[in-house]
């Protein structure tokens, strides 16, 4: 069973782009990827997480290489800052993933799709579903058409934007301060090398957010990278509608103060040194949006990973999600004779599980950072409790054992 028509456009050419690529050669498609960016992807080395489960499906599906650099965490610290140096242990919880190097996991990703299939520094224009076929403009000037076109273009998706106008990001209201920099860096290390003895990630707990920090692989895979993120309210003297991203360099000393403020009012100093040592240079600031959509796939037109849905980075689904919607892809293709029946099927799969994880993004957001408990009063018995009504009946790999 095949589907009729080979030519495939894939729009975007980051982690979802080239693996929905490899998908769709495998499939035997004739695929083109085309990404805006004209410079490589590899230097963006920001920290993400996969399941476990899924790394092994990717590594034996043959997307990803056996030796593919991660790093594996098996519990999560819940820390708060009592006066001493490393803060009071407030719950150990099982937690299950892979922690990435966004980079390193692109890389791997990339290393699938031949450069005469990935064409950067070409961007769509304009795209219309003929029925029978898919007319996409470029930016190079040309219009090509395609039997199918894959929409991987991320959060801002010009294919999202036309086939869902009425959709949009919806601002959280707070901010995620983000760093991360190489383990070799630093003198002081005792409390990575207690963390290490259980492969354990640390979740700092503070009135009104939370900070996260865990290893990832360093560049090229030699070494490691400390890699912490903090959700608070947006600094006062940011400004604007707190919803514009600040990349590093972008971080004004003014508006770092507020950072500053956080981990000494906040974090126990032991903690709050490993955040510090990032440079306010190498220091940036996400804003937390998130948005869902009634449809993934309509006749010959199809939205993979943040394309799609847009979810809070408390779900560490980023990647996942794109993953998992590659994998449902393929699986979709393989099984229908023609596009729209495929892409009906992907759709049924992937739309509704995708706007579960967009509620409960929002329901993590709602507990650890909107509406915080009074951390320090809490039991392992309570934390638990309260995670399972945050959860609310949905799983999520991190919060569970391996």
């Amino acid at each position: 069973m095949a589907i009729a028509g080979t030519k495939v456009a894939i729009i975007g050419g980051s982690i979802a782009g080239c693996a929905t690529a490899q998908a769709l050669i495998r499939a035997g498609r004739n695929v083109s990827v085309f990404e805006r960016t004209p410079a490589s992807l590899s230097d963006r080395g920001a920290g993400i997480v996969v399941p476990l489960p899924l790394r092994d499906q990717l590594i034996e599906a043959g997307y990803l290489p056996t030796d593919y650099a991660h790093c594996v965490m098996g519990e999560r610290w819940w820390q708060h800052h009592d006066g001493s140096a490393g803060g009071r242990r407030l719950w150990t919880q099982p937690s299950a993933g892979v922690t990435n190097n966004w980079s390193m996991l692109w890389r791997a990703l990339r290393s699938g799709v031949t450069d005469d299939v990935y064409h950067g520094g070409v961007a769509l224009r304009e795209f219309s579903d003929q029925g029978e076929f898919v007319s996409v403009t470029l930016s190079d000037g040309t219009t090509r058409h395609f039997d199918a076109l894959i929409g991987a273009d991320g959060y801002r998706s010009a294919i999202r934007a036309k086939l869902h106008p009425e959709a949009r990001a919806v601002p959280a209201g707070y901010v995620l301060w983000r760093g991360n920099y190489a383990e070799s860096e630093l003198v002081d290390r005792c409390l990575l090398d207690e963390a290490d003895r259980t492969s354990a990630w640390l979740t700092l707990t503070f009135p009104g957010g939370h900070g996260v920090l865990y290893m990832i692989p360093d560049f090229e895979g030699k070494g490691r990278r400390v890699n912490w993120a903090i959700y608070s309210r947006p600094p006062q003297a940011l400004g604007g509608d707190g919803v514009t991203s600040v990349p590093p360099g972008g971080v004004s000393a003014e508006v770092y103060q507020t950072l500053e403020h956080l981990l000494a009012d906040h974090f126990p100093p032991r903690i709050a040194a490993l955040v510090q040592h990032s440079a306010r240079r190498n220091v940036s600031i996400q804003p937390i949006y998130d948005g869902m959509i009634d449809s993934y796939g309509q006749n010959r037109v199809a939205l993979v990973g943040d394309a799609g849905t847009m979810t809070r980075p408390h779900t560490g689904s980023g990647a996942t999600k794109a993953l998992q919607d590659v994998l449902a892809l393929e699986d979709c293709i393989a099984g229908h004779t023609d596009w729209p029946a495929a892409l009906a099927d992907y759709d049924t799969r992937r739309a509704a599980a995708n706007n579960t994880l967009v509620e409960l993004g929002r329901r993590i957001g709602r507990a650890q950072v909107e509406e915080t408990p009074d951390w320090a009063a809490m039991t392992p018995t309570d934390f638990a409790d309260w995670t399972q009504a945050t959860l609310d009946g949905t799983s999520l790999y991190f919060y569970e054992k391996a």
